[in-house]
């Protein structure tokens, strides 16, 4: 499809554009890359998303972003983004398709890496060391504490075929922390490694940090906090064991002296009596990070380089201090885990843990996270989400701060969230169908029983109603909330004098019930519950 800007639209553009003017053309419309990217968060393909939006500048798509894909439909349009962001601030698109890689290619033909972020620069993202695009972001901004702010097109779709992806995704706003702002880094929060800071032509830089040499370092790699304790040199490599005093973890990561291309490595590590790590693959610099928690422990570390591999004996017992586990309360917050734009409308707390369900008005999504409330290191935890009748999620493992975040897209669906610490676990039943938010009840009574019902009796219990209703000779009785708040105990209860009785006890959204018993000739004991807060007639209503 063929997109006309219209005089209106090209005056506001160009208007735009003169904003930004500064010290050169290329500092000022990079800096306007920064800035339009943003105007942009939470925005989705285009008119073509299951929530259309238009773009910033009032366009129906980004570049191709809803027509360039299979049968002219939408595409993956992360490198669309990227392009239109650049394209409307002035910068150099020549080259660039719809193709992470060919931002990759482009730092290379016109020598624009950074060493560092710089806002309105593309950061490529890579699912392996040694690769060199799988997904690109915009650079928004670089915080004080060196954190790096991205607009990433395209992000946290719902699986299925390319257009359906597509068409599901939007921008998303993901800050990497200082940590992990560098060029091979792994970044949590895109499960990707970064391959490289991309500047426009114009911009300054250099060629790819990969021509000489190895550009990084065992702290780097394994984070801040470690030490180098101990290496091994491999010929071509050298294999360096790190330890953390405050976490009690050791860290181990095997680097190459040079780029010699993809080749077999591998760094392994080993607790004694207890888990074993390891990373083998094809890489390019390193293999690993790979950690484990040992403060009283004895470890055996090791790693490969080709066909040379080399392996320690059981030794750094402790790193020799004693450290004790971690200890204190946790450092995190729910909001803080799943990110920005997500609030608590849920949670449920477990022995020594609780479970969050939060979620994100702008983009549909739903959020879980097992935060652990005693913090003695590494105990065995899991979040899990599911969307009824769609997809689920679940993140299990041994973690000392929290488990998750699980992320499921369900703007007009209702979730079953849970999670576990150690031995205790729960999960909820299907509830919070779309926001979680406080709502009114969309359900009547007679709408619930089904046709020909009517009420004849009710009882308030404060936050929610009991109804008796009545149809040839049938009962029903249905607990119904007044507003929405998620999932919460409820019950509906129905008695025959001298005859059966039925309930219908639960966690639930909305209502308990219906229950329904034949009682033409006899007297019925009908009521319910909300929470802690219960009700039950007298025998009445006879017939």
């Amino acid at each position: 499809m063929r997109r006309i800007l219209f005089p209106a639209l090209a005056l506001v553009v160009a208007t735009w554009a003169a904003v930004f003017a500064g010290p050169s053309a290329a500092q000022a419309s990079t800096a306007g890359a920064a800035t339009l990217a943003a105007a942009n968060y939470n925005k989705t393909a285009g008119t073509c998303a299951q929530n259309p939006t238009v773009n910033s500048l009032g366009g129906s798509q980004y570049e191709h972003s809803c027509a360039g894909g299979y049968s002219g439909g939408p595409e993956y349009w992360c490198a669309d983004f990227a392009k239109w962001v650049w394209r409307n601030s002035g910068l150099n698109v020549s080259g660039l398709t719809a193709a992470a890689q060919s931002f990759y290619t482009y730092g290379q033909s016109h020598g624009t890496f950074h060493s560092s972020a710089q806002p309105g620069d593309a950061v490529v993202f890579s699912s392996s060391r040694g690769g060199y695009a799988n997904h690109v972001a915009i650079v928004t901004a670089v915080n004080s504490d060196g954190s790096v702010v991205t607009a990433n097109g395209d992000w946290g779709g719902q699986s299925g075929s390319m257009a359906h992806f597509a068409v599901t995704s939007s921008v998303v706003k993901i800050t990497i922390p200082a940590s992990a702002a560098s060029t091979g880094s792994w970044v949590a929060a895109e499960s990707y490694y970064i391959t490289g800071f991309v500047g426009a032509s114009g911009s300054g830089g250099s060629s790819p940090p990969d021509t000489s040499g190895n550009p990084y370092s065992p702290v780097s790699l394994c984070g801040s906090g470690y030490g180098v304790v101990d290496s091994h040199d491999l010929g071509s490599a050298t294999i360096f064991l790190l330890y953390d005093d405050d976490q009690g973890k050791n860290c181990v990561v095997t680097l190459a002296d040079a780029d010699g291309g993809a080749v077999t490595m591998n760094a392994t590590l080993t607790v004694q009596g207890g888990s074993t790590v390891s990373d083998p693959g094809s890489y390019h610099w390193y293999a690993g990070p790979v950690t484990a928690y040992a403060p009283n422990s004895c470890v055996k570390w090791g790693g490969t380089y080709k066909t040379a591999s080399w392996t320690s004996d059981y030794g750094h017992c402790g790193s020799g201090d004693g450290s004790p586990a971690p200890s204190g309360s946790n450092p995190y917050t729910a909001n803080q885990v799943c990110g920005d734009g997500y609030g608590v409308v849920d949670h449920h707390a477990l022995s020594g843990a609780t479970i969050y369900l939060l979620y994100n008005d702008a983009n549909g999504n739903n959020c879980v996270v097992t935060l652990y409330t005693d913090i003695a290191g590494a105990v065995a935890g899991k979040a899990t989400l599911a969307v009824q009748g769609g997809a689920s999620t679940s993140d299990s493992g041994s973690y000392t701060y929290y488990a998750g975040p699980v992320y499921e897209h369900a703007p007009n669906s209702c979730v079953k969230w849970g999670g576990s610490y150690s031995s205790s676990s729960w999960t909820s039943d299907y509830g919070h169908c779309g926001s979680g938010s406080s709502t009114a009840n969309p359900y009547t009574p007679a709408g619930v029983c089904g046709s020909g019902y009517s009420v004849i009796d009710s009882h308030n219990l404060g936050s929610a109603t009991i109804y008796l209703l009545y149809n040839a000779g049938y009962n029903c009785v249905v607990t119904m909330v007044h507003t929405g708040n998620g999932a919460v105990g409820l019950n509906a209860t129905l008695a025959v004098q001298g005859g059966s009785s039925a309930s219908n006890p639960g966690l639930f959204q909305w209502y308990a019930g219906p229950v329904r018993l034949s009682a033409p000739s006899a007297c019925v004991k009908w009521g319910g519950s909300y929470e802690s807060t219960s009700w039950t007639s007298a025998w009445s209503h006879c017939g």
